[in-house]
């Protein structure tokens, strides 16, 4: 909870000034260009008048450079600012529900106080650099030269302590363990924070680089000021400062490598991954937000004598683990309710006799029933208690019988039906970006047209340096066709599900390649479960253009079923789990690489075996902003006792392995 409210804090103090607009990413690999450009400006200025007489006669020659670089940052400054309009909300709701517990956080709190004392004194007193000379902001001769004088006097209050202060909170001393300075602990929490990576939706690393963009910005500014500062007092004769703005300028060098070098040790550690976290639940709605397969395991009664082809009831209901309906004697339960026309699956005794309340046919519900309650009291369906007394179909009863010297009893079984109520497939086609004109994949989602699941991707156009062109995003249209027509095959263009082939399995396909990028996926069929496949085309860093993507891209995939025999997947078991959405708490990601779940029916005494689950979340899965992608992922969430969802999830690309590099 400590470093939790620290990083509230922060980002509080560093991101004050939210304005709407486009995309951080693009400014935080600008941050190592202007870097750059800005000691080579100030050398080029300095160069102007260090060889000059200490007097006015070159102030607006050397204004007029100096400007020049001053006008590139506030570009970049601006542009900065439009991406925390997308964070401030969540920052200040999250401040507000936390700021009785901060007087527990001393220590971090107060040295998070002075970062913001000083971001705070930087903002203020950076409004005396004006070089536009049509400005109606005009300070006089004493009041600038009073400000530079308090930007570089030695001293404690002065604006080089003050930002050396700065930088040593945020990333320490250089002689430190990198994991023990508060950038390292706030990232390193973020990550490990589900309910921050939901809020801001940016993959851990993401976050890094928007933390470091801002922080050097703010170092930047002060450095200006610094040079400001020594330009508006050499301009009036006070000396010439050629030392001190050798000494200054290494003391900033010093400060940007070593906050280089932390973030530089840190990437290759920070994860990648981005999920989509729990809509609210005003806001869960199926079709929307979440969808599910239908009315492929559910709960089904059935009396023993229709299971059998004799009619007899000479074995137990135990006894038919794989059986068909082979008649149905005159007003029983059968005559009465529609019939499992598939197969039915894992039968058992669960009562002599029961009443059996069907769900309204008119409402074109998936259920067959809304409860059950058996002769023993024992009541099957979480909302029994209220639906038993307003049961809309008025309520069947299923009374156990004798044939001749034996009983023949209900069976409460699993129905694996297809038909037009059940929604059971999922697409095998190949998605693809539009590689031709430069486009990969940037976000994943699962969407149902006429009854099939597709994983529908999103792309934008890549851009020299790993950057996405914001403005381009969008779907992928979908291939929809429908199962029954001639053309459309099974095992080619479409997967069913049914009873020996419904697992999915559970994998992160990525590279750790800086050169490729994600420009497909599709589903196929390994053993009975479907499996992901990530296409990988390879690009030009510094150009942004894909190499002979039609040609010498590739299909990864996890195909750990085929090649551990002698180590197969590990599988993950749902126990009697509830319907999805009844949970109260927000879902978790529960699995990992190298295991698989099977669809399964809800819990028996909960919902009846009335559900299919998990369910399949439908949200869209796009970092903010959209970035390349170095992989792509099928993985369950939700919480124990729960059906969950099956997601995506995507792998964001690291497009600052190659500048820090250099």
């Amino acid at each position: 909870m400590r470093i939790e409210l620290g990083i509230i804090l922060l980002l509080s103090i560093l991101f004050v000034k939210p304005i709407a607009g486009n995309s951080v990413i693009d400014d935080a690999v600008d941050i190592l260009k202007l870097i750059h450009e800005i000691s080579v400006g100030i050398e080029t200025v300095w160069k102007l008048i260090e060889n000059e007489p200490v007097d006015t006669s070159k102030l607006p020659l050397v204004l007029d450079k100096h400007g020049q670089v001053m006008r590139r940052l506030d570009e970049l400054n601006e542009r900065i600012q439009q991406s925390e309009k997308l964070q401030a909300e969540y920052f200040n709701m999250t401040i507000t529900s936390l700021k009785r517990e901060f007087f527990e956080e001393f220590l971090l709190t107060r040295k998070l106080t002075e970062v913001g004392d000083v971001k705070k004194v930087i903002e203020e007193n950076s409004q005396y650099m004006t070089f536009d000379q049509n400005s109606t902001v005009k300070f006089d001769a004493y009041t600038l030269n009073n400000f530079a004088e308090w930007c570089v006097k030695p001293g404690s209050n002065s604006l080089g302590y003050l930002i050396d202060a700065f930088h040593g909170n945020i990333f320490g001393d250089p002689e430190d363990n990198v994991e023990n300075s508060l950038f390292a602990q706030m990232v390193a929490k973020y990550e490990m924070d589900e309910s921050q990576i939901c809020a801001a939706r940016r993959s851990p690393l993401q976050f890094a680089y928007d933390l470091f963009t801002k922080v050097t910005l703010t170092e930047l500014k002060a450095y200006l000021m610094m040079e400001f500062s020594w330009i508006t007092l050499r301009s009036t004769g006070k000396g010439n400062f050629t030392l001190e703005m050798s000494l200054m300028r290494r003391k900033h060098e010093e400060r940007i490598w070593h906050s280089k070098e932390v973030l530089s040790k840190l990437v290759s550690r920070i994860g990648r991954v981005y999920w989509r976290c729990d809509p609210m639940t005003y806001q869960s709605k199926l079709g929307v937000t979440y969808d599910r397969v239908t009315r492929l395991l559910q709960g089904y009664v059935e009396n023993e004598m229709n299971l059998n082809k004799k009619g007899s009831c000479l074995q137990t209901c135990e006894d038919y683990s794989d059986a068909r309906i082979e008649g149905c004697v005159k007003d029983e339960l059968c005559s009465k309710q529609p019939k499992c026309a598939g197969r039915l699956h894992s039968c058992q005794f669960i009562g002599a006799d029961m009443t059996v309340c069907q769900s309204n046919s008119t409402n074109n519900s998936s259920r067959r029933y809304d409860y059950i309650r058996t002769n023993n009291g024992r009541l099957l369906g979480v909302d029994a208690k209220e639906d038993e007394a307003v049961c809309r179909t008025g309520g069947d009863q299923a009374e156990s019988s004798t044939y001749w010297f034996w009983r023949c009893n209900y069976c409460f079984c699993l129905c694996d039906e297809e038909g037009l109520l059940s929604d059971r497939y999922f697409n095998l086609r190949d998605t693809l970006s539009d590689y031709q004109r430069n486009m990969v994949v940037t976000g994943a989602r699962f969407v149902k047209a006429r009854r099939v699941f597709h994983l529908q991707l999103q792309q934008g156009e890549l851009l020299p340096g790993g950057l996405i062109n914001q403005s381009s995003l969008a779907w992928i249209p979908l291939e929809v066709y429908n199962v029954s027509h001639v053309d459309i095959r099974q095992g080619y263009d479409y997967h069913k599900l049914s009873y020996n082939s419904r697992s999915m399995d559970l994998d992160e396909i990525a590279v750790e390649s800086n050169t490729q990028v994600v420009t497909g996926a599709r589903f196929h069929v390994v053993d009975n479960h479907l499996n992901l496949e990530v296409r990988f085309s390879t690009f030009n860093f510094s150009t942004g253009r894909l190499i002979r993507p039609d040609s010498d891209s590739v299909w990864l995939g996890n195909d750990w079923t085929r090649q551990h025999y002698d180590q197969p997947r590990q599988k993950l078991i749902l126990y009697d789990p509830q319907v999805s959405t009844k949970s109260s708490l927000k879902s978790l990601p529960l699995s990992k690489g190298n295991q698989y779940m099977e669809f399964v029916s809800s819990s028996i005494d909960k919902d009846a075996a009335q559900s299919t689950v998990p369910f399949i979340d439908m949200q869209d899965v796009v970092p903010n902003p959209a970035v390349p992608l170095s992989g792509l992922g099928i993985y369950h969430k939700g919480r124990r006792g729960f059906g969950g969802f099956f997601a995506p999830k995507v792998v964001t690309y690291n497009i600052w392995e190659k500048p820090l590099a250099h």
